[in-house]
């Protein structure tokens, strides 16, 4: 129970951490809408696949969720840029 608490916090922090990094200023570009979606897919990505895979398979999970989530999160970063 420990270990699914730890990881849902620091899946939040690690979002709450990225929406520091957005700049008011900016044009919004497709190259920052891409990188974003993909460093915020793959830590969602991660932490689910840590969560949702076996005791053992734990890494293995977090490894395949993280790929799948950035993936994913890029393709919605160049969605939102068009």
């Amino acid at each position: 129970m420990k270990k699914y608490i730890a990881s849902i916090i620091l899946t939040i922090l690690a979002i709450s951490s990225l929406s520091a990094c957005s700049n008011p200023y900016s044009d919004n570009s497709a190259a920052g809408n891409v990188s974003a979606g993909a460093v915020t897919g793959a830590i969602i990505g991660a932490g689910v696949g840590a969560l949702s895979s076996s005791h053992k398979d734990y890494k293995k999970g977090a490894i395949i969720g993280a790929g799948a989530g950035a993936a994913l999160g890029a393709a919605t970063g160049v969605a939102a840029s068009q």
